[in-house]
């Protein structure tokens, strides 16, 4: 949490960077995301139940956001990845990230559930509660502050503040 502090979360990748670190920074926000949030109890089935990060679509990160996330825990529960397919219901996510081309149904699977929705905006996915941009050569995200409180989730006024734009 202290690298978001400080680094205003805002990564720096050079203009032309490389996949791979892109990847990496994507990955690192979308686990750092988590404590900057707030669930209902209700989003989990017990209080050892562990924190859900699940991928659908063409996964971007490949083994990138695994190895980020070993070992991380939100709020005492372990941090685990899964990959759920297109069609299936996303049962027990916390954060779902959207990866190109999914389905066009899952976003209504997960409508007024507690599931966070995290794409990237140049991956055409429309309609997910963070969306990362490039800006300025930098990996940014933009956050749909409506859509999370629809979903009964409450983002932390610190997260709201560095995103580069708030949709209220």
């Amino acid at each position: 949490m202290a690298l978001l502090a400080t680094s205003g979360l805002a990564f720096a990748a050079p203009a032309a960077a490389p996949l791979p670190l892109e990847q990496a920074i994507k990955a690192s926000y979308i686990t750092k995301f988590a404590p900057f949030v707030d669930w209902p109890v209700t989003a989990f089935a017990s209080s050892a139940s562990p924190f859900m990060i699940c991928l659908t679509g063409r996964d971007a990160y490949g083994a990138v956001l695994e190895e980020v996330a070993r070992g991380q825990k939100v709020r005492g529960r372990a941090m685990q990845i899964r990959r759920v397919g297109d069609a299936a219901p996303p049962g027990g996510c916390h954060i779902l990230v959207l990866g190109t081309a999914p389905s066009d149904t899952i976003l209504g699977q997960v409508a007024g559930q507690p599931v966070l929705t995290v794409a990237d905006k140049g991956a055409g996915v429309d309609g997910s509660m963070i969306r990362f941009v490039r800006q300025a050569g930098r990996v940014r995200f933009e956050i749909d502050n409506g859509a999370a409180r629809a979903a009964h989730l409450t983002i932390s006024s610190k997260l709201l503040g560095l995103a580069v734009a708030v949709n209220k």
